[in-house]
């Protein structure tokens, strides 16, 4: 049955296409993009800023990037932390995004307290049959919900302290299914929340500080990017309809196992490694773009085409997360002996976006991507943890864009398509109306 019904969608699919010219016709943005690659403008928001180019006669013109958080570069962000003895950049960039200012002492300590205590303590973990991380959090999301005792209240403060729960709730999730036992509890009271997921993520392994800070800066940098990217959108499209917290964040997850938003970092964590088998100090510069060319004509790398890590929808001259991560990179690459391999791929990004601009004639930049694989893995963190961290480090961007929403714009985001297929009558109802008055059936 389920054989001869695929074939009959095979032989329908002709019917359910639609030509590519009828997007221009109806001047209909494909993917929410305008002509010129911006994005549509469908909302308004105070949580993150994300700047890449200027617009000058309706061009792109690239400028260095900047990412904001709450009206502050993520640049000054990361040094402030870098001031502090402990390491607690994410829990500091938590609280912003989500409560809208910098937390004092005693506000970032109860805060602290909170995204390492208020996961339910009647979670149940299982052992599932997906081997996909991010379906056995979107499952375990939604179980939160029935362990809540009033799921569906509305007040802002509730979800908020809801949110945090999820928040806290998710590296004990992906840490239990992965590791297959129940973990119940962060292992390190006293550490960063960066520290504990690190401690996990290396099955209770030592660490250094600079592999920490490596780690809670990449979380940091990860924890919000506007409100247009897709995951977010997904969460605020949702929250739009007034349903629980819990039913939005399970849907952002979703949008993640999709590989054009959140699996960047495993695919440039893959091209690293084919990069080391092709390259070494020694391959010429003419080596390396070679290599280039070789994968985007397909004959090279996972044969998609793509350099992995490299261009950005929004960032043109640079992206202000790579620039830090990259630096923290080198440091740690150096601690580690790995330095070597850190050159080869800054040869290669630098050959990269040369090869990119001489083939689109446009400036692309090295995006966030491009070291975090690098950085997971001198982490020793498994690649199949790399999506599953970045959404538990988005996490408080998805609760500061769902309450953002529920406090300002409570109408229904409800857009519109324009219906480009014909109008038919069935065949059995033309015969029946060309019947005679008193024709027999």
């Amino acid at each position: 049955m389920s054989t001869s019904l695929k074939a009959v969608y095979r032989d329908c699919l002709p019917d359910n296409s639609i030509e590519p010219d009828l997007y221009s016709i109806y001047h209909v943005k494909q993917g929410l993009r305008n002509e010129n690659g911006t994005g549509v403008k469908v909302g308004l928001t105070r949580i993150c800023d994300v700047i890449g180019y200027e617009m000058v006669k309706n061009h792109k013109r690239p400028i260095d990037g900047e990412l904001i958080y709450r009206g502050y570069s993520i640049k000054d962000l990361v040094a402030m932390e870098k001031l502090d003895s402990k390491i607690r950049g994410y829990e500091t960039a938590a609280f912003l995004l989500i409560f809208g200012k910098l937390p004092s002492p005693a506000e970032l300590g109860e805060f602290q307290y909170a995204i390492k205590h208020h996961f339910s303590s009647s979670l149940v973990f299982e052992t599932y049959r997906t081997k996909d991380l991010l379906n056995a959090m979107q499952i375990e999301v939604l179980k939160l919900y029935g362990l809540d005792h009033n799921p569906d209240t509305d007040t802002l403060e509730d979800r908020m302290m809801k949110g945090l729960c999820i928040l806290s709730s998710l590296p004990l999730f992906v840490f239990s299914v992965y590791s297959h036992k129940k973990i119940s509890s962060y292992p390190l009271p006293a550490a960063g929340f960066a520290e504990n997921v690190l401690w996990m993520a290396r099955d209770n392994q030592p660490y250094t500080k600079q592999e920490a800070r490596v780690l809670d800066v990449l979380m940091m940098l990860h924890a919000d990017h506007g409100g247009g990217n897709n995951s977010t959108f997904a969460d605020v499209v949702i929250s739009s309809t007034g349903t629980d917290i819990y039913s939005c964040i399970s849907a952002a997850i979703g949008s993640l196992k999709g590989p054009k938003h959140g699996g960047a970092a495993g695919k440039v964590g893959a091209q690293t490694q084919m990069l080391l088998k092709k390259l070494n100090k020694d391959s010429s510069d003419e080596d390396v773009l070679q290599l280039c060319e070789d994968i985007l004509d397909k004959k090279e790398g996972d044969g998609s085409g793509l350099i992995y890590g490299i261009g950005h929808a929004i960032y043109t001259k640079s992206d202000p997360r790579c620039q830090l991560i990259k630096e923290e990179v080198r440091r740690l690459a150096q601690e580690k002996g790995e330095l070597e391999t850190f050159e080869l791929m800054d040869r290669f990004e630098k050959a990269a976006v040369a090869t990119m601009k001489k083939r689109k004639g446009t400036h692309v930049c090295a995006n966030v991507d491009y070291y975090s694989g690098f950085a997971y893995h001198m982490l020793g963190i498994d690649q199949s943890l790399f999506t599953p961290l970045f959404a538990t480090s988005r996490c408080a961007g998805w609760i500061a864009h769902h309450l953002e929403n529920r406090q300002n714009n409570r109408k229904l985001i409800r857009p519109a398509n324009i219906y480009v297929g014909e109008h038919r009558v069935p065949k059995v109802l033309q015969e029946a109306r060309t019947k005679q008055p008193g024709e027999t059936q």
